[in-house]
Order: C-alpha cells, then structure tokens, then sequence
C-alpha cells in the first residue's frame, strides 16, 4: 500500500512537470525565507544582547542628581554629593548589595612615545572589574594596594593599548596622562559593547585607581557608582533600599527621583528580550506569508490531481474504500509535497549559512545559525501550511459522488 501510495504520487509530479517544478519551487523559497529570516533574527538578538552585556549584566547604574522635592524644611534644587567613603557604608547596611564601585570619568591626553590620544580616564575600585567585565588579557587590573597606596598604575582598553604601542608589549611600560607617568599594569581582552553610559567604550579607555584619580583632579565627589546586586531579580527593592538610605544620610525625600537618577540594567535585558522576541515572531510571520504562497500552490496542484484522478477515486469508492482513507491519501501527498520542498529550501539555506564570512559579520548582525528553536519553527510552520493545503483537496476527493464520478 505504501508502494502503491508513493507510485501514484511520483505519477503525479511527473505528469506535469513544469506545474510541479513552480510549485516546489514556491514552498523550497518559502522554507528558505523563513529559515533564513530566524537564523539572521535569532543571530541579531544574541549579538545585540551579547553588545549590551559589554557594560556588565544585572548591574545598577547611581548618579547623583538635583532635588526637585522639599525635605524636612530643606528647599529643592540642592544638588545631591556623595563621597567614595559612603560606598562602603552603604554595602554594609544592604545585604542585597554584591559589589559596588565608584567611577570618576573625565576626557585626558594620554602619551606613549610619539603616540598621544584624547581618550577617557576611569577612576575606579577593584571590584569594577567583575561588576563591569573588563577582563584583563594580559597582566591584571587595579588590585588592593594600587587603591589604597594611590599608586600610579593604569589598565588599559585593548583598542587604545594598541593605537599607543603599536604592537609592542605594553604591560610594565609607562605611558603619560597628563604629563604624570603611569605604569601600564594590564591590558582588557577584545570585548563587544555596544555604547557607554558615559565616555568612550571600555575598549577606548584608561583605567586608574579611584583614590590616584581624587589626589590628581582635585576631585571629592563621585560622578556616579555602580551596584551588582545579590539577586537580580531583587534588583528593584536593591533600588528602593538604596534610595532610603541615601535619603536618610543625605536629606532627601526617597520618592524624589531626580535627586539619584538610576538605571536599572535588569530593566532595560529584560525589555531587549521582550523587543527581540516580538522582532523574531515578525520575521517568522513574514516567513510564514511567504511559505503560505507556496501551500497555496500545493492546494491547487492537488485540486487538480483530484480531478484527473476522479474516475479512480469512484472506483474506490464503489469497491468499498472508505472516505477517511480517499480523504488521508489526499492529504498526505500534499503534505509529502510540502515536505519535499521543505528539505530541499532547508538543504539551500543550511548551505548558504555555512558558506557566509561569520567573522566578517558577527560584529553588525552577529553569527546566523541554524539552531534548534528555528529548526522546530520551520518544521511546525511546514506542518501547518501542510494540513491547510492538503485538507481542501483531500475533504473534496472524500466527498466524491461514486456514481457521478463514474460517469466522467
């Protein structure tokens, strides 16, 4: 029976070849958009979230601001300051707080040799480097005695590491920042981000220790300082516990946003997850218009198999088939049909896929991929256009009239 099913199949493919070929053609191009509009979707998504974790995941941005509310007799418009020293304080009174870190950031002239740029200086602590990623390659980061002995040592950027030394070994060499001489004690792998809330990408600056950077610049209050909470998914009473505080030390109302701007990076993942799925379910709605053209075709192909076969089905019918099988014949040459050229545009795009320059692409639209989540999108799309296709054609044969049928 399964020889007979698949002869009569091939017969009808063969029996109109040009009819066949444009309609396997419609569903091959239909199932090769849709694969390839996933891949390159699910790769944008993942290179744009693997950019945005550049800047460090889960983590809670602080900048001091300006009160816009009164306070216990104090009038609005004070400007809120906070001092390194208050950091540690606070990390012992919230116990959702992981690590935190104080950031100073100003533009600098920073010289090695002939080699001289205006790039960004980050005055920073020892723990900035797991909160914010900036994974040393070579040598290590600002460590325990460079803060507190106020040392002169910097980590660099790999971009600026480069553009300075020009290929040449640069941990334990000097370069100057402003005329004062730094030791180069580490330089940050090659990582992706996407942008900086403030000042140059990571890969562009010049990382000193905190307490250097105050003795320098003159500087006592901090621009801003980031908190890694515990918990992420606490990231929001971490937020409101941070805001009391503050607020009980520095006198102002908790509710008065303006005076600490915060920006909470669980926030904005989650929003970047939610926007990338719904960019995903477009581009596979796309897809999916685009393989329905080629469904339609097959249900046409099928109506008139249906009716070239009209006599044969009567037959049947008058020797005892049942309707369900004549409807389940039907139905599934459609979707044999369908199938047939789901491989085939799965076939195209997995070699079009393999044979793109990854590298040259993954910084702009990451690395498309055939994974399993587009696999089994393309299959369930297919099943789909398959059943509404092959179910016309397939009720039509079923509800054949023996007698009728006969008589053509």
């Amino acid at each position: 029976m399964i020889l007979a099913f698949f002869r009569n199949l091939f017969r009808d493919l063969v029996r109109q070849p040009l009819r066949t070929f444009l309609t396997l053609s419609g569903v091959t191009w239909g199932t090769f958009a849709v694969i390839l509009l996933l891949a390159f979707g699910t790769g944008i998504g993942k290179q744009q979230m693997k950019q945005f974790r550049g800047m460090g995941q889960s983590i809670i941005l602080v900048f001091p601001g300006q009160t816009t509310m009164t306070y216990n007799g104090l009038p609005k418009g004070r400007r809120i300051q906070v001092t390194p020293d208050e950091l540690p304080l606070l990390q012992a009174r919230l116990p959702g707080i992981r690590a935190l870190s104080p950031e100073f950031i100003s533009s600098r002239n920073i010289r090695h040799g002939r080699e001289q740029l205006l790039n960004t200086v980050r005055g920073v602590d020892v723990p900035f480097e797991r909160i914010r990623n900036t994974i040393p390659g070579q040598g290590r980061f600002i460590n325990e005695y460079d803060v507190e002995q106020h040392r002169r040592n910097c980590f660099l950027g790999a971009t600026i590491a480069k553009n300075l030394f020009k290929g040449m070994e640069p941990v334990g060499k000097q370069v100057m920042i402003e005329g004062v001489p730094f030791t180069v004690v580490g330089v940050m792998i090659e990582k992706d981000q996407n942008s900086n809330y403030n000042g140059m990408r990571d890969t562009h600056c010049a990382f000193i220790p905190w307490t250097t950077y105050m003795t320098l610049y003159g500087v006592k209050y901090v621009q801003n300082f980031i908190v890694q909470p515990s918990d992420p998914a606490l990231s929001k009473q971490t937020i409101a516990a941070l805001r009391n505080y503050f607020g009980e030390r520095l006198g102002f109302n908790p509710l008065d946003k303006d005076a600490l701007f915060v920006w909470d990076f669980s926030d904005f993942e989650r929003q970047f997850n939610v926007f990338f799925t719904a960019f995903n379910i477009f581009l596979g709605i796309i897809g999916s218009f685009t393989l329905l053209v080629g469904g339609v075709g097959v249900a046409s192909i099928m109506l008139v198999v249906v009716e070239e076969r009209i006599r044969e089905i009567g037959i049947k019918l008058a020797v005892g088939a049942k309707r369900r099988a004549i409807m389940w014949q039907f139905f599934a040459e459609a979707n044999c049909i369908i199938l047939i050229g789901g491989t085939i545009g799965f076939l195209l795009a997995a070699l079009l896929l393999a044979l793109l320059p990854a590298k040259q692409l993954e910084e702009y639209i990451g690395i498309p991929k055939l994974n399993p989540l587009v696999g089994i999108v393309t299959v369930l799309i297919l099943l789909a256009i398959g059943t509404i296709s092959g179910l016309t054609p397939a009720r039509r044969a079923a509800a054949t009239d023996p007698i009728v049928a006969l008589r053509k």
